[in-house]
């Protein structure tokens, strides 16, 4: 293990912790940021400690698919946007915004500033079968199966 994650799993191990201590003080209402911050660095921990593993499950997959891609660049991509989430959702609620909504609208924020998409995902059971199949298919996700299916999709693959 390295000193990376022993402190990722130790400030994992204490902020958990420190959020049940608070749930349980004047100081209650911070417990859920202490919670939502154990989580990400939880996640932290778990994607450092076996990211080159995963890297090369996803090289071996897409290679086996005939695509030839460079994994590591498109995931520090992804880590990189989803730290941006992380702290864009945790700022929002640490100023009152709830959670949800910070994390709704930290992804949408990402997905416009990445792909230049502007996207409401509240907005995606607007759209017809036909748009939400062609969504997907932008996407090269698979385009079967019922309206709420096709929503809860793409949605997955936007929120990412």
């Amino acid at each position: 293990m390295t000193n990376q994650q022993t402190i990722a799993a130790y400030a994992t191990g204490a902020l958990g912790g420190l959020a049940l201590i608070l749930s349980q003080t004047d100081y209650s209402e911070y417990s859920i940021y202490t919670v939502a911050s154990a989580a990400f660095t939880g996640i932290g921990y778990l994607w450092m400690k076996n990211r080159e593993s995963i890297i090369d499950n996803i090289e071996d997959a897409l290679e086996d698919a005939g695509i030839d891609a460079d994994v590591d660049d498109l995931v520090d991509k992804v880590a990189d946007s989803v730290k941006d989430v992380a702290e864009d959702t945790l700022e929002a609620a640490e100023d009152g915004k709830d959670l949800g909504e910070a994390l709704k609208d930290a992804v949408e924020d990402e997905i416009e500033e990445e792909t230049g998409a502007v996207v409401d995902l509240d907005e995606l059971s607007n759209l017809t079968v036909a748009g939400l199949k062609h969504e997907l298919k932008e996407l090269n996700l698979p385009t079967t199966g019922r309206k709420a299916e096709l929503i809860e999709r793409l949605k997955n693959a936007l929120e990412g």
